[in-house]
């Protein structure tokens, strides 16, 4: 291909500027809104919005305080994290979002759900609410619709808050996670800063996709200190996006992280809004406004979704505001905050500035709006009474939700019929109809590239270059810029953002180049890919899959040599597959792709350019099958990636020194594990033996031996051995290097123990 852009700098002297940031420019009030056609319905809705998510908590503060008992032996348990003072910017925002339109929230989240909830009925049809709610429509009116789509709203938010079956997410998340895809909120979420990148991602697939939504992700400016937010503002800035990733960056800047005070103290800004300046040449048009004013927020908003929509974002949008509780109700605030502090931000008090607008408007009297708060508590307390008593999960249902067993077997016709910028390359096999390890990535990407629009390519050095092991060398020409394209250096934003996209209708294979980098990306990793399906009740589909390697042979030293697979084992949620042979990777790659779980793919540096046979018809192999590469009756012999390779050499010699059978079995997907195939083959050889890279403690062999010992202890004739890594961080020196990843000669030596030889 041709190189796009030259880097050709002019080194004479001169100074980078930066644009002005607005603060606070918003000086209208309702008069003014009201007089430019601002409608009176909306402000009502505004008003009864912000009331119903105060009111909401304020039962939660005296649930928790005893005050209220909503359920004979009822005890509410779980984490409490309010936003009572922060009410206009949950409804200010989501009374600019259409239903469809997604948001991502934070552990302090009861209120943009409620908001997006509310903001989702006030603007469907009768229909709309109706298949909402699971009625047949027949001509009822839409108010009625309306307010028995309000109390199901609140009553699957009051029980997933208990942790109820009815709750929004089964209970499986609790207040800080909770989720309603069919309105486009993709969870809350109690990582600081999580949920930042799986809002990138998943504007990502809105552009990619264009069905014309905007994303809104609401962080705490407690977030903004975290990597991931700087990563994800970044990764949605990128020059090579021709267009503008429609997301909305949405600091609710209540002052504090957990007691950390925002100015003066942890930042070195005034407001946070300055960070836009080093992420874009335009500020990512940012801008703080009044987060006490909820016309302010309204129109920041407004005007940020306008933004959005033309393809000019990413926008970063700082609203400041204030919590009149602690951080959770057993901090009691006054460590860290003064009574006069509190009394300034209570009397910019969000609701009754808007009261008091409407009451000298003539728009409400005082007697009304005390009917309104009382009909609303009323409401709340109904719910909550009703969740109270509501089933309790079962336990024999503990793992329903955690992986989908669907599998993408057929293609919406509206993303097949892909046309390739050009024919996508075949590999010649050679006389035994073999092709290499890195060009079976090669072909399984495009194959299913070219089967599915909605397969995309991205991670470090991927496109141009063809990744660091030149396993993608030519997709960028076959599929251009739009599907195959290079991340920043931003393993957590590479996986995150793939997360998004995966949720908003995106299948991304995501790259992270080496698996010691995982590290950098465990939270998008363990607390966001593997999490976020069972933690939202088995509502989400996680179609992604993040290939990587490992290493060692090369003198890379500790941080490019590891065997990581066990950190990505330990996490529900997550499939890992570990294949060994240039067959194995086409099939289980293909078959990883169309799978609707996350799934970790890891390569073997090793193994790339080593061959095998792979037919040139269309073929997939399931997870979860292990395939025995060797048979024999004497050892049984596991071992996968490029230590299948030690173990079946190893075989060779211990048959041909010593007349011993072994047996040899790849277990190709680490989870699910095919433990059968595994245990079948130790009852018939009583012996077993794992040999892997890893260093022996902590190793993902220990959990095979554990699964035999527990199946099969009775047919053992021998102790269960791992032959692994030393437990010592991989040393660069050649003779250290050679000692510590398993040899043929090691493995030989410890079999031969095994068979007392």
């Amino acid at each position: 291909m041709v190189k796009e852009l030259d880097v050709i700098l002019d080194f004479s002297p001169r100074e980078a500027t930066f644009n002005s940031i607005p603060v606070f420019q918003y000086q209208k009030g309702l008069k003014e809104e009201l007089e430019t056609g601002f409608a009176k319905d909306d402000i009502f809705r505004i008003l009864e919005c912000m009331v119903t998510v105060r009111s909401f908590e304020e039962m939660i503060v005296d649930l928790k305080g005893g005050k209220y008992s909503p359920a004979e032996g009822f005890n509410f348990v779980g984490a409490t994290h309010l936003s009572i003072g922060q009410e206009a910017v949950a409804a200010g925002v989501m009374a600019n979002l259409n239903p469809q339109d997604y948001i991502t929230s934070s552990h302090r989240g009861h209120g943009h759900s409620i908001a997006k909830g509310l903001w989702a009925f006030y603007k469907m049809s009768a229909e709309e609410v109706c298949e909402f709610i699971g009625k047949e429509y027949t001509g009822q009116s839409y108010e009625e619709l309306l307010q028995e789509a309000v109390d199901i709203h609140l009553y699957k938010t009051v029980a997933e808050l208990f942790g109820k079956e009815d709750g929004y997410c089964r209970g499986r998340g609790g207040g800080m996670h909770i989720a309603d895809f069919n309105i486009g909120h993709l969870g809350a979420n109690a990582i600081v800063g999580g949920s930042f990148a799986i809002a990138s991602g998943a504007a990502l697939a809105e552009s990619r996709l264009k069905r014309g939504r905007v994303v809104a992700s609401l962080v705490g400016d407690g977030a903004n200190g975290n990597g991931i937010s700087l990563e994800a503002m970044n990764f949605a800035a990128q020059s090579q996006f021709k267009t503008g990733l429609p997301v909305i960056f949405i600091i609710e800047n209540n002052q504090y992280g957990m007691t950390g005070q925002c100015i003066g103290e942890v930042s070195g800004v005034d407001f946070l809004s300055r960070r836009g300046a080093g992420i874009s040449m335009n500020n990512m048009h940012a801008e703080t406004v009044n987060g006490m004013d909820v016309l302010a927020v309204y129109d920041a908003v407004q005007r940020a979704v306008e933004i959005a929509k033309a393809e000019k974002g990413p926008v970063l949008l700082e609203c400041m505001t204030y919590r009149y509780m602690g951080h959770s109700l057993s901090d009691r605030r006054t460590t860290y905050r003064s009574a006069k502090e509190e009394e300034f931000w209570i009397s910019q008090d969000c609701i009754k500035r808007l009261e008091k607008d409407m009451q000298e408007n003539g728009l409400i009297t005082n007697d009304k709006i005390e009917e309104l708060h009382k009909k609303i508590r009323e409401r709340i307390n109904a719910s909550t009474e009703k969740a109270a008593r509501s089933k309790d999960p079962l336990p024999s249902q503990i793992y329903e939700g955690l992986y989908t067993d669907t599998v993408e077997t057929e293609v919406p016709e509206k993303f097949r019929n892909v046309v390739p910028l050009k024919k996508p390359r075949r590999f010649p096999r050679d006389s035994e109809g073999k092709i290499m390890n890195r060009h079976a990535v090669q072909e399984a990407i495009a194959e299913e590239m070219l089967r599915d629009s909605r397969v995309i390519l991205y991670g470090e050095d991927v496109a141009d270059y063809g990744g660091a092991f030149q396993a993608t060398v030519g997709l960028l020409g076959t599929f251009g810029r739009e599907r195959v394209f290079n991340a920043p250096i931003s393993e957590a934003a590479i996986v995150g953002t793939g997360v998004g996209a995966a949720m908003a209708g995106l299948r991304p294979v995501v790259e992270i180049m080496y698996i010691d980098f995982m590290p950098l990306a465990l939270d998008q990793l363990g607390n966001q890919a593997a999490k976020t399906r069972y933690m939202f009740g088995g509502k989400a589909e996680i179609p992604m899959v993040i290939r990587t390697t490992v290493g060692g042979g090369k003198g890379y030293a500790g941080q490019h040599s590891q065997s990581l697979e066990a950190i990505c084992t330990h996490f529900p949620g997550l499939k890992v597959v570990a294949p060994s042979t240039a067959y194995d990777l086409k099939g289980l790659l293909k078959m990883s792709i169309r799978d609707n779980n996350p799934v970790v793919f890891i390569e073997h540096q090793l193994l790339y350019t080593d061959k095998d046979v792979v037919p040139e018809e269309e073929y997939l192999i399931p997870l979860g099958e292990a395939s025995i590469k060797r048979e024999g009756n004497d050892l049984t012999i596991i071992s996968y990636l490029n230590m299948l390779k030690t173990s079946l050499a190893a075989a060779e010699d211990l048959n041909s020194e010593d007349g011993v059978s072994v047996e040899v079995v790849d277990p190709r997907t680490l989870i699910p594990l095919d433990i059968e195939t595994i245990v079948h083959s130790v009852q018939k050889t009583g012996r077993a033996m794992v040999v892997v890279q890893a260093p022996e403690i902590g190793c993902f062999g220990e959990h095979i031996l554990y699964e035999i010992q527990q199946r099969v202890f009775k047919d053992l004739k021998a102790p269960l051995k791992i032959v692994g890594a030393r437990n010592i961080p991989p040393p660069m020196a050649q003779p250290l290097e050679n000692d510590n990843i398993p040899s043929i000669d090691r493995v030989v030596s410890e079999a031969r123990k095994l068979l007392s030889l």
